[in-house]
């Protein structure tokens, strides 16, 4: 999903120079010779262009900014607006905005503010009329693994404190800052819930224009059928008073129309507000719940140095990064398990200073706890300079447990040796004490870290002693999840732990390994079906040359490669414990609501990261030689950044694609190559536009057969009847698309 944002990215950088450049050029034409024309039918459709490409990549100030800048030129277009020195300028303005919007989105920087050039841009358009206003979308397929998209139009409200403020105190209930929490919570899902209502008052005005239509084509035949009666003998009262009502129903039918038109702005506005409160509520609330490590591990230094007295050791403690800040609760929570590590440290560990002397060893050991914070995840490092783990010993008592057989401990991988210390009841301390012993501390730990969505793990230290490391997200409040597809169901997987999404040909993996692998930075990963590791029935799939969805996670210091269906969408969601719904905590952290309203379960990362030494299900089953050729798609678009979204959906789902820039080439290249099966076309084009291209394929006989799918913003019941009437298959509007629906269509007419 990375791989595909970028390459999207990268390729709507270069798309939106293009037509940026072209504008400016006609900008600097008129201004070079005010007699000059500029052709505005172009520059409009450069600005519809760069609306559709921002929409493909989601950003949406990009998409707010050339809506209006389109809406701007329509008004030019009409005479509504003049192109004088002034309307220039706001337009050059604009250019201005998107290009440092994009700079800001592709390599950072400060965020930028166009409330004041859109504001004057919105008195541009709005006088003069124009397209469709731009509409909010949810959560797209292709946002799994995606960096944030800017806010520039609708900057987070920053917090900031004088001297008075910063000095104050406020002394609350924590039950009163956990409901607040809670509604908190409870806030970010409503809001996507909003945007369902956007489609719905689409197809309410979509509705309402069908009416108005029906009404303009039967009211003269109305008024002319009261005339008819008032000229046959009746009163003419009865004519007039039929006119009367038949006015009266369209004034009333005209204010119900503007009603339902000013709805839907206010509810867009509304949303955009909504939306832009509602994320820095998210923030300021995440925030209150964040406190430094100190609050909880103040006292771990002093816990170390009377232990080891306790047991007549020396034992320097070195307490780092207290002022690393996480959720309150997360730090609650992981303070018993810190304790026991800490514990264990220099219970089992670390050696009497006789015996350290012996070895050579200074004296005094050495337990440290750092605290850090990688990535959105917390990161608590207990080690020790110690004697470090028995691996004989460890694989003794493994033997004696029956978890290993004997020739096995003997060959057994270190990690897998070390992981099985996290198992109930296992010690290879020969006496149990008060500190440690019974062995069932670190199990309680893996439990505790695993409820958290974490991972722990143990490692030998280099130059001895132990390491344990627990990772934990920084915050429960909400999560980043990656949405996938196993047969029928859609499951999320928290995005900290997924380190990449990508699409690999099955013959690319290495199949002659105990586990098909594929190799990412230099490691090779085992790669298994995800509907395999969770007990799915027929979990395997076929392996007949399309490319396999990866999710790769990373858990427990080792990673994996999960095959899935289909990869969905990422979004932020408040997932529901476990614990609260009755469902295995081992393998799923909670369930989260769909925009439907239907739960998802949000699976646990620690259950589907194969522990060491775990066989893991064979990838694909025999493959059908017949079911090798892939379906040829021509997909014809003179949007580079749509051609690029529309190509990595095909491509992921098995199908072959061919480019073409407009019509022209589309049909230069349907005389070269024999073996397409479908087109995919835009209808606004340059040269050749997609009704012209429709014409052609289905008036050659060579080519009448060819499934044709128009995907155009044109959005009118007009364009819409056009494009069917010239033979089209199917016409999908891009300001509703859904990649679903166009994968739903290829299918049915391949």
């Amino acid at each position: 999903m990375n791989d595909i944002r970028t390459r999207l990215l990268a390729a709507f950088d270069l798309e939106h120079k293009e037509h940026l450049a072209a504008i400016r050029e006609s900008l600097r034409a008129v201004e070079k010779d005010p007699a000059h024309h500029p052709d505005l039918v172009e520059i409009h459709r450069r600005a519809h262009s760069l609306k559709g490409a921002a929409r493909a990549v989601d950003l949406p100030e990009v998409e707010r900014l050339s809506h209006w800048l389109e809406a701007a030129f329509i008004a030019i277009q009409r005479g509504t607006v003049p192109f004088d020195a002034a309307a220039r300028d706001v337009v050059r303005r604009a250019l201005d905005a998107i290009e440092d919007v994009v700079a800001w989105a592709t390599r950072g920087g400060g965020e930028v503010d166009i409330a004041e050039v859109l504001a004057e841009l919105t008195r541009m358009g709005g006088e003069g009329g124009g397209p469709e206003p731009v509409q909010r979308r949810s959560a797209t397929p292709d946002a799994g693994a995606a960096p944030a998209t800017p806010q520039a139009a609708a900057p987070r409200p920053v917090r900031s404190a004088g001297p008075a403020e910063s000095a104050a105190l406020v002394r609350i209930r924590s039950a009163g800052l956990e409901r607040l929490f809670t509604a908190a919570a409870g806030l970010l899902p409503e809001i996507e819930n909003q945007s369902a209502l956007v489609a719905e008052l689409r197809e309410l005005r979509g509705e309402w224009r069908a009416l108005e239509r029906s009404w303009h084509a039967m009211r003269p035949r109305l008024l002319r059928g009261s005339h008819d009666v008032a000229g046959s003998g009746a009163t003419s009262f009865a004519g007039d008073e039929t006119a009367l009502r038949l006015s009266s129903f369209e004034r009333r039918f005209r204010a119900l129309g503007a009603s339902l038109d000013a709805a839907h702005r206010a509810h867009d506005r509304h949303l955009w507000s909504l939306r832009r409160w509602g994320s820095g509520f998210q923030d300021e609330v995440r925030q209150l719940r964040m406190l430094p490590a100190e609050s909880q591990f103040s006292n771990l230094g002093r816990m170390i140095r009377d232990i080891s007295r306790a047991q007549g050791k020396e034992v320097e403690a070195d307490i780092r990064g207290l002022e690393t800040q996480a959720d309150r609760v997360v730090l609650q929570r992981l303070k018993d398990p810190v304790l026991h590590i800490a514990r264990n440290a220099v219970s089992h560990g670390v050696e009497t200073p006789q015996e350290r002397v012996a070895a050579g060893k200074r004296a005094a050991a050495t337990v440290r706890f750092e605290a850090s914070v990688v990535g959105r995840r917390l990161v608590l490092r207990v080690e020790d300079d110690g004697r470090g783990p028995n691996r004989e010993a460890i694989a003794r008592h493994a033997v004696e447990r029956g978890l290993l057989g004997a020739d096995e401990a003997d060959s057994a991988p270190e990690e897998r040796l070390l992981d099985l210390i996290f198992e109930p009841g296992f010690s290879t301390a020969s006496t149990a004490n008060e500190y440690a012993g019974r062995g069932m501390g670190l199990a309680i730990v893996r439990r505790e870290v695993t409820r958290l969505q974490g991972s722990v793990t143990l490692a030998a230290r280099e130059g001895g002693g132990t390491v344990v490391t627990v990772e934990v997200p920084l915050s429960l409040l909400s999560q980043r999840l990656v949405f996938v597809a196993v047969q029928d169901d859609i499951l999320a997987i928290p995005s900290n732990d997924v380190g990449r999404v990508l699409r690999v040909a099955a013959d690319t993996l290495f199949t002659d390994l105990a586990a098909p692998t594929i190799r990412l930075e230099e490691e090779d990963v085992p790669v298994t079906p995800l509907a395999a590791l969770l007990g799915y029935d027929g979990a395997m799939p076929q392996g007949n040359g399309a490319p396999l969805a990866l999710v790769v996670l990373h858990a427990a210091g080792r990673r994996v490669a999960l095959v899935v269906d289909a990869l969905m969408a990422t979004r932020d969601s408040v997932v529901t414990p476990a614990e609260e719904v009755g469902i295995d905590a081992a393998r799923f952290l909670g369930t989260v609501l769909m925009d439907d309203g239907s739960p998802a379960l949000v699976l646990n990362p620690a259950a589907l990261s194969p522990r060491p030494g775990m066989a893991l299900p064979p990838l694909v089953r025999p493959v059908d030689e017949s079911a090798r050729r892939r379906p040829h798609i021509l997909v014809v678009d003179d949007s580079i950044t749509t051609r690029t979204l529309e190509k990595s959906i095909l491509e992921a789902h098995g199908y072959r694609v061919t480019l073409c820039v407009d019509g022209r080439e589309a049909v230069e290249t349907l005389g070269e190559l024999e073996d397409v099966d479908l087109i995919i076309s835009d209808v606004e084009m340059p040269r050749m536009d997609g009704f012209a291209l429709l014409q052609a394929v289905k008036g050659n006989p060579m080519t009448s057969d060819l499934p044709v799918i128009l995907v155009t913003s044109r959005a009118s019941d007009e364009d819409r009847e056009r494009g069917l009437d010239l033979g089209a298959d199917a016409y999908i509007v891009k300001t509703r698309f859904d990649q679903n629906e166009l994968l739903a269509g290829i299918r049915r007419l391949l």
